[in-house]
């Protein structure tokens, strides 16, 4: 059935439907899970290692997480989107800061996430995008303020 191509309800999202790109969002934390356990085979195989050093990238990996899975549970799409760009934000920053190492699979993390974003998109037709481009920039910015602090 076709529609008109000015049909409003192109910009009404229906309450209940699940969020668009959710697999995204999965695979998105199981390609970061995975680059997690990548790194800690990897560091476990260095013997010079400090407990600090390793407990800081080991939390540099479960922010994105913890904001991916934030875009899976909340119910806000407003809130979503600005998980999902700080997730993206962030990773793709780490993935810079990680290049010599894990960094090539955390940026497929990110290009996944930023897939996400951009189609879960017209879920927040209504709201502004200020928050969630700010919510990017911050996640961009954060692993270089704490590693330079």
């Amino acid at each position: 059935m076709r529609r008109s191509p000015d049909a409003a309800d192109d910009l009404v999202t229906d309450a209940t439907a699940p969020p668009r790109g959710r697999g995204l969002a999965v695979a998105a934390i199981a390609v970061v899970a995975g680059v997690l356990v990548l790194y800690l085979v990897l560091i476990s195989a260095e013997s010079d290692n400090g407990v600090l050093q390793v407990g800081l990238v080991v939390l540099y990996f479960l922010v994105p997480i913890a904001c991916l899975a934030g875009t899976l549970m909340l119910d806000s799409a407003s809130a979503r989107g600005i998980m999902g760009s700080g997730a993206a934000g962030f990773l793709l920053s780490f993935s810079v800061l990680a290049v010599f190492s894990v960094g090539y699979p955390l940026l497929i993390g990110a290009a996944l996430t930023i897939a996400w974003v951009v189609r879960s998109r017209p879920e927040r037709a209504g709201s502004s995008p200020i928050p969630t481009i700010a919510a990017f920039v911050v996640g961009a910015i954060l692993p270089w303020s704490v590693l330079l602090a």
